[in-house]
């Protein structure tokens, strides 16, 4: 399970499945998290720190993201895993969702 917060203190909890991106599993829950290329999410740094590090190709896009911060990650770029049993994920900028 992810658990995705907006601006404005939402919170929503939705499944994922091992091997998905953030971005995939985003998506598919219709949490707007941008394109693959905007998809600047930032992480509890316990959930930065039980996922694999970003890779070069990442923290080149990384680089470019205004407003990064220590735990930031591009969500199409993170792949879960069910060794993680939940990640917390703030959504930045403009994004939001519904809570039903």
């Amino acid at each position: 399970m992810e658990r995705f917060t907006n601006r404005n203190g939402d919170r929503k909890r939705v499944p994922a499945l091992d091997g998905q991106t953030l971005y995939e599993v985003a998506i598919a829950n219709d949490v707007l998290v941008g394109d693959a290329y905007t998809c600047h999410v930032v992480l509890t740094p316990e959930s930065y720190s039980a996922h694999s590090p970003p890779l070069s190709e990442e923290i080149r896009f990384l680089d470019e993201v205004t407003g990064r911060s220590n735990t930031s990650r591009m969500a199409s770029f993170l792949k879960l895993s069910s060794s993680v049993r939940e990640t917390y994920v703030a959504l930045v900028d403009v994004r939001d969702f519904e809570i039903p």
